[in-house]
């Protein structure tokens, strides 16, 4: 391939890539931009294509990662102590700091929660689900 910044930043060793029309991924173990001039010559072998992380369908590597956001606003934030991105099959534990005392746990029955909601009204809970949320 021409050899450009682009092409010599992105093609290190151990990148993976996906040819166009092929869901089929290649890492690469070697590159040589020295003994063709204008040409960087790459050696690579199959892969494994990582299904949670890669969109295979569209030949795009690690394209599936989401990155963290927060969505609670401020005061929501300063209220419900815990983590506010999970990750699956670890238990969490949440609990309300903030003057209604006395309010409840409102959770979508459609999520792959299992939770317990203690004496304490803190509540625990784990996503079972193999994805993050």
């Amino acid at each position: 391939m021409p050899l450009t910044d682009a092409t010599k930043k992105y093609f290190t060793r151990y990148s993976k890539f996906y040819l166009q029309n092929d869901s089929v991924c290649w890492r690469v173990e070697a590159t040589d931009w020295i003994s063709t001039p204008g040409i960087l010559e790459i050696t690579a072998v199959e892969y494994y294509a990582n299904e949670t992380e890669d969109d295979v369908e569209k030949g795009l590597v690690g394209s599936l990662v989401v990155k963290d956001v927060n969505i609670n606003p401020a005061e929501i934030e300063a209220a419900i102590v815990g983590e506010t991105f999970i990750t699956p099959k670890r238990k969490y534990h949440y609990y309300y700091d903030g003057i209604y005392a006395d309010g409840t746990w409102n959770l979508d029955n459609k999520l792959p929660i299992v939770y317990k909601i203690n004496d304490d009204n803190s509540i625990d809970l784990k996503w079972t689900a193999s994805y993050s949320g």
